[in-house]
């Protein structure tokens, strides 16, 4: 389980690695140690992933021209 500096990663990796920490977690051939370890770092990455959206949102509301925070909808066909 070596980290890469989690600034220098995007949020999709960070999604990958989550599945991938989902998945061993999922199997019957993992020690509890080992599943703690998997759980104390999913539980790191989901933080970082919070941090980053929360980034990209401030971002996003820097480019609105008024501040406003409307959500883009689709029209519907």
């Amino acid at each position: 389980m070596a980290k890469k500096n989690e600034d220098s990663l995007t949020i999709d990796e960070r999604m990958d690695m989550l599945d991938d920490i989902i998945m061993k977690m999922e199997s019957s051939e993992i020690s509890l140690e080992d599943s703690f370890n998997y759980y104390k770092r999913g539980v790191e990455l989901i933080s970082s992933c919070n941090k980053a959206i929360d980034r990209v949102e401030k971002e996003v509301l820097k480019l609105s021209d008024d501040g406003s925070t409307e959500v883009f909808e689709e029209p519907e066909e």
